[in-house]
C-alpha cells in the first residue's frame, strides 16, 4: 500500500528518535556532546534519510561549521551539532547560511538589535525557514527590532538578546508590533491569572501561542485546557511545563489525548534517558508528541483530504519556529556544570 512521504518521515516518532540517538553516539563523546546531540536528534527526527546517513551528516556539517567558526562563537561549541540537525532538516548548505548569518547580523547591528551567542544563530535560522525562503530584508529586520522594542517595553526586566528568536518568529504572525505585543502581553496575563507566577518561562510560552494561529482568544482557551488536563495527571504543573504546553497548543486534538500521548512520552524518555528527566525530557517529548498527532485527524486515523494535509504542512512549518525557539532557551554556557543533582531543571538556568 502506498504510503505518502510525510508519513513515513513521522511514523513512530519517539521508536525513530531512539534510534537515532544510537546513531548519533560516539565513544569519544563527552557529557556536553552527548546533551546537544539529545536535542540534534529531536531537530532533526523527521528527517527521511537511514539513521546511520543521517548521523553521519550531522556529525559532518558539524565539522564543517566548526572549522568556520573561532574558538569562542556557538558554533565552535557543541551546540553546533544542535545547528547541523536544523541546516539538514531544512535543506540549507552550509556555505549558504554561513554567508546569511554574516549578512543577517549586520543588518541587526544596524538596526540597533543586541545580538550574539546561541540565541543569534537560532534567530537567523528562524528567519531563514520563512514559508517562501526568500532572504531576510532590512525591512524584516525593522520589524524583528520594532517587536523587541514592544516586548521591552511591558517586561524590561525579562527581556534581553535572548527573545531574539521570539522576535524573529512574532515577525512571521500577522498584525503591527504594537497590536501584536499588546495581545501577547494580555495573554500572559490572562495565564497569570490562572495561577502561574510570572517569569521568563511564562514570558516564553505567550510568545509562542500566536503562532498556533490568528485567533488568540481561542489558543488561550486551548492552553487553559492542556494544562487543566495535565494537572489532572501530574498534579500541580511546574515552570517546566509552560513554554512545552505552548508547543502543543499548535495540535487541534482533544486536550485529554494530547496530554495522555505526552505523559506516556514523558514516562518512556524518563526509562530511556533518565539523567534528562525534567526539563529536557518534558521538552523532547512535546516535540515528539506533535510530530506524533500532527499527520493524524482527530480521529487519529492518517489525513487524506488536500485540505487537511496542507493544514498539516502549516502546522509543521509553525512547530519547526517554535520548537527552534525553546531549543534558543537552553544556557549554552552553563550545560557543562550540570551534576546529577541538578537534573530537575536542566537544560534551563534562569
Amino acid at each position: 500500500m502506498f504510503m505518502p512521504a510525510y508519513q513515513r518521515q513521522v511514523m513512530l516518532p519517539l521508536e525513530r528518535y531512539r534510534q537515532l540517538i544510537a546513531a548519533l553516539s560516539g565513544k569519544n563523546d563527552g557529557w556536553d556532546d552527548t546533551f546537544w546531540l539529545r536535542f540534534a536528534a529531536q531537530a532533526a527526527v523527521m528527517c527521511p534519510d537511514p539513521e546511520s546517513t543521517l548521523a553521519h551528516r550531522i556529525r559532518e556539517i558539524a565539522y564543517a561549521l566548526l572549522r568556520r567558526s573561532r574558538w569562542y562563537q556557538t558554533l565552535a561549541s557543541p551546540a553546533r551539532f544542535v545547528v547541523a540537525a536544523m541546516l539538514i532538516q531544512h535543506n540549507i548548505p552550509v556555505a549558504g547560511f554561513i554567508a546569511e548569518h554574516t549578512r543577517i547580523t549586520s543588518m541587526m547591528s544596524e538596526v540597533g538589535l543586541r545580538h550574539g551567542r546561541f540565541c543569534e544563530t537560532i534567530a537567523v535560522l528562524i528567519l531563514l525557514i520563512s514559508p517562501d525562503h526568500r532572504p531576510s530584508s532590512m525591512l524584516e529586520l525593522e520589524r524583528v527590532k520594532a517587536i523587541y522594542d514592544q516586548m521591552k517595553r511591558f517586561h524590561w526586566w525579562l527581556t534581553g538578546p535572548d527573545d531574539l528568536p521570539a522576535c524573529a518568529a512574532l515577525a512571521q504572525c500577522p498584525g503591527s508590533a504594537e497590536l501584536l505585543m499588546a495581545r501577547v502581553e494580555d495573554a500572559y496575563q490572562r495565564l497569570h491569572g490562572d495561577g502561574m507566577p510570572t517569569g521568563k518561562r511564562l514570558q516564553t510560552a505567550a510568545h509562542l501561542l500566536p503562532l498556533a494561529g490568528p485567533d488568540l482568544d481561542q489558543t488561550v482557551a486551548r492552553y487553559r485546557a492542556l494544562a487543566a488536563a495535565l494537572a489532572e495527571q501530574v498534579g500541580t504543573l511546574s515552570e517546566d511545563h509552560y513554554d512545552p504546553l505552548a508547543l502543543l497548543c499548535l495540535l487541534g486534538h482533544r486536550p485529554e489525548l494530547v496530554v495522555n500521548r505526552l505523559v506516556a512520552v514523558i514516562s518512556e524518555l524518563d526509562l530511556f534517558q533518565p539523567e534528562c528527566r525534567g526539563a529536557a525530557n518534558i521538552l523532547i517529548a512535546s516535540d515528539l508528541t506533535v510530530l506524533d498527532l500532527v499527520r493524524c485527524g482527530h480521529d487519529l486515523e492518517p489525513l487524506a483530504r488536500p485540505q487537511a494535509v496542507a493544514h498539516m504542512l502549516r502546522t509543521l512549518h509553525a512547530y519547526h519556529i517554535a520548537s527552534a525557539v525553546l531549543i534558543s532557551q537552553i544556557d549554552v554556557d552553563m550545560v557543562e556544570f550540570v551534576s546529577a543533582a541538578e537534573t530537575s531543571q536542566w537544560p534551563y538556568f534562569l
